[in-house]
């Protein structure tokens, strides 16, 4: 990741406009891949006019919205956790398939 310093600042951002009170519900899979095309949270790739820098918009809204979860949910079990970050991979494989269909 090139930009680390603007990456750690949308984390902190997205982090404090968060409840990291937990509330034991999973990420819905749909929902959090539609947020994710519509760019939610802010991150640094979304500067990147490329191609790739689509995909890496979504690999970094997966690492920020994947620690919060943990951070809000820590003290859940590990199989709680697990599916959570599970569902959310398989959020950011679904609006990458998403980008590569559309025009």
């Amino acid at each position: 990741m090139k930009d680390t310093e603007g990456f750690i600042q949308a984390y902190r951002e997205f982090r404090d406009a968060v409840d990291l009170r937990g509330n034991d519900v999973l990420p819905d899979i749909n929902t959090v891949s539609w947020c994710m095309l519509m760019g939610i949270p802010d991150v640094p790739a979304d500067d990147d006019p490329s191609p790739e820098g689509c995909a890496a918009a979504i690999d970094q809204r997966v690492a920020i919205l994947k620690a919060v979860f943990v951070e809000a949910n820590r003290s859940r079990n590990d199989a709680f956790l697990d599916e959570g970050l599970s569902r959310y991979d398989r959020a950011g494989d679904a609006a990458k398939r998403l980008l590569q269909e559309g025009p």
